[in-house]
């Protein structure tokens, strides 16, 4: 007898994706200027398998700022590597920034700030719950 073991988790966040051809270091500075935040990297990455026959893990850098505890806060998290995205549905957003708090500011002033930022071409805000490829954002 074969038993499925389903999760449903909660995606209680706001999901925004960036344009921006330049490093995350860069970008994060320039975030941590324009909205007043404090993102560092972390060194917790998040590893996805894309071939087990050939062993190709792609690595993606996150960024994050803590608000009260230790689960909410604010996360700039990449989304390419050398073997393809961490959401290949959005392939064309370099990087998301996942707001997991009550922010002070209002949604679309910080779309307007990052868009701002010379370097970032477009932001746009992301539907989680219509992406096939989610749990990729569970961390």
């Amino acid at each position: 007898m074969k038993y499925l073991l389903e999760n449903d988790y909660e995606y209680d966040f706001t999901l925004y994706g960036i344009c921006c051809h330049e490093k995350d270091y860069r970008l994060c500075w320039a975030i941590n200027s324009n909205l007043n935040l404090s993102l560092s990297k972390t060194k917790e990455t998040i590893d996805v398998v894309f071939s087990k026959k050939e062993k190709n893990i792609g690595v993606f850098s996150v960024f994050k700022h803590i608000e009260k505890n230790d689960l909410d806060g604010l996360f700039l998290v990449s989304n390419k590597s050398v073997y393809g995205s961490l959401i290949p549905e959005k392939n064309h957003f370099d990087y998301f920034l996942m707001i997991k708090t009550p922010f002070k500011e209002n949604y679309k002033d910080i779309i307007n700030k990052i868009n701002a930022i010379p370097f970032v071409l477009t932001t746009q805000e992301i539907d989680v719950n219509m992406l096939k490829s989610k749990e990729n954002l569970i961390f």
